[in-house]
């Protein structure tokens, strides 16, 4: 029985130990944390589903040494994952809190896996971003992911937890399959269908499924269409909430803590104009992703925080499909550029980035020219040629079939495509010779396309002599224009200290006030990023943020042995 801290003075609708704003990751971590400690959770989902924007997401955790590389004697230190995200931080980050990252991440995820039950696997030959030019980098061993989830273990939940809108190539396939095709493994398509069979859910709507269950069987309860919208605050500590429901408002306390897990603020155009300096952006996470967390921790006060400078954010690049609507809203999809047959170039007609590895075109983009005041890679586009459809689509469309209406520009040659779109005709032409020239060779001089394998594996096509080049000659040639896409992990957050709790605007702990995931600020991590880290931070802080409240703390592991 846990100790009763509750006021009188207050009238509650209804009592909770812990109530988790938000069914991601991090909501659903500090739940099922909760739970399992004997506390009363409940998770408050402003969606009408359930996972928030991990269940949309790959699914990818990444962290450094953990008992799942185990069984396969994968080689890793603490020592080599600090070097590697002392790197990425660039300086943002905080030590202490890196070293929480790494030592208290591994305990997190074995937390899940050996006590709460969720099934999960290295991704085997999957490299860091930055391997093998960063130290510390590893060849394999720091992703994991869930084993596909049988959809009908949650019974009539199953229709209340998300599943990507995007394509059933989001949920219903594993970053090991996809690794194991480029070995010449099954075919990634054969998969999917054999798992749309089966009913299984896979990357992170596997995850989010495996988490729902989990919780449901804690007696965990969980709401959605309930958005909480406003904090309770009382002498300055924050007491409970005030939800809203379709039957009206209600007060619900929070004996132990509230923990924000509401993502980013994806759908807040002033915070992403303000915090990620774009004047405009589309997005994919879901549309209730509107910097809640920001707005009610203010009255508690909380300021957000910008934990590295916007071109640092894994803002992604993508384009928008006119003709498709997801959620009610104007649809734009990531693209991770590196396909064989196609470029990315500026209005000049210019290459400019390392155009198979999307972290470097996501930052050129943004570059900015003092001499001219301006950006000299913005706007950009996708040019392509027919060999590019055929062989690898662009989503919506699968390989061989037509570009969703109005996405594209098309012509029957370079020049003419230029033309259309208002790009440099002699530029583009000249490029794409040059380019063209390069396949033959095999070899980028300009950009070391191909270079990075974590973009050979991810984005090429392992039958070419460079899995990331292949001339672009076949017409009709297509133009598509690049849009900044975001996927709810932001510049700022809110900041908090190494157990999860929100610290006011002088750095003290806000008692009762806690945040996880992509509501807290990256000060563990700062400037860098590697996919996996975001979803690390929500099951981490979403973990240790029940651990403090329920006054639990578990034993810290000892540091694995250093190399």
């Amino acid at each position: 029985m846990l100790p009763d801290t509750g006021r009188t003075a207050v009238p509650w609708d209804e009592v909770f130990d812990v109530v988790c704003v938000g069914s991601g990751l991090g909501g659903m971590s500090a739940a099922l944390t909760a739970a399992q400690r004997g506390a009363s959770a409940l998770v408050a989902e402003k969606f009408h589903l359930l996972g928030g924007v991990s269940a949309l997401s790959s699914g990818q955790l990444w962290l450094g040494p953990n008992h799942l590389q185990e069984p396969d004697g994968m080689d890793d230190t603490d020592a080599a994952a600090d070097a590697y995200l002392m790197h990425l931080s660039q300086g943002y980050a905080t030590p202490d809190r890196r070293k929480v990252f790494i030592e208290r991440g591994r305990e997190a995820l074995q937390f899940m896996t050996d006590t709460i039950g969720i099934e999960m696997t290295v991704v085997k030959g999957l490299p860091d971003y930055y391997y093998p030019s960063v130290t510390g980098s590893k060849a394999q061993g720091r992703y994991v992911e869930v084993l596909p989830f049988k959809a009908e273990r949650l019974g009539d939940l199953a229709d209340t937890v998300l599943t990507s809108p995007y394509g059933d190539g989001y949920s219903y396939t594993t970053s090991n399959e996809w690794i194991a095709m480029q070995d010449g493994g099954e075919h990634v398509g054969a998969c999917l269908e054999r798992h749309v069979a089966a009913g299984e859910r896979c990357a992170g709507a596997g995850l989010a499924a495996a988490q729902v269950l989990a919780a449901h069987e804690l007696g965990v309860d969980m709401r959605t269409s309930t958005e909480v919208i406003e904090l309770v605050v009382e002498d300055g500590e924050v007491t409970g909430v005030v939800l809203r429901d379709q039957h009206g408002t209600k007060r619900v306390r929070a004996r132990l803590g509230v923990v924000l897990a509401t993502g980013g603020y994806d759908w807040k155009p002033a915070f992403v104009s303000a915090f990620d300096a774009l004047p405009q952006a589309g997005s994919m996470a879901p549309p209730t992703v509107t910097g809640d967390h920001i707005v009610m921790a203010a009255k508690a006060g909380a300021i957000a925080i910008p934990a590295r400078a916007p071109a640092q954010s894994p803002i992604f690049i993508g384009y928008k499909v006119p003709a498709e609507t997801i959620y009610g809203q104007p649809s734009y999809r990531m693209w991770l550029p590196g396909a064989p047959h196609s470029i990315a170039v500026n209005r000049y007609g210019r290459r400019f980035a390392n155009d198979a590895f999307y972290p470097d075109v996501a930052t050129k983009v943004g570059r900015f020219d003092g001499q001219e005041q301006g950006q000299p890679n913005w706007p950009a586009w996708i040019v392509f040629d027919q060999n590019m459809l055929d062989k690898y689509g662009l989503m919506p469309s699968w390989p061989g079939q037509p570009l969703s209406e109005g996405m594209a520009t098309s012509a029957d040659t370079l020049g003419e495509l230029a033309n259309r779109i208002g790009m440099n005709a002699m530029g583009l032409e000249n490029t794409v010779k040059r380019f063209n020239g390069f396949c033959v060779t095999g070899m980028d001089e300009d950009f070391s396309r191909g270079s990075v394998p974590w973009g050979r594996i991810m984005t090429g096509d392992p039958r070419m002599l460079n899995p990331n080049l292949g001339p672009i000659e076949k017409g009709p040639f297509y133009a598509v224009k690049l849009e900044r896409v975001t996927m709810g992990v932001p510049t700022a957050g809110l900041p908090i200290d190494t157990d999860g709790r929100v610290l006011n605007a002088s750095d003290v702990p806000i008692p009762g006030l806690y945040a996880a995931g992509n509501s807290a600020a990256w000060l563990d991590i700062g400037g860098g990023y590697n996919s996996g880290i975001a979803n690390t931070r929500g099951l981490l802080y979403g973990y240790l943020s029940a651990l403090h409240m329920t006054g639990q703390h578990a034993t810290p592991q000892p540091t694995l042995a250093e190399a």
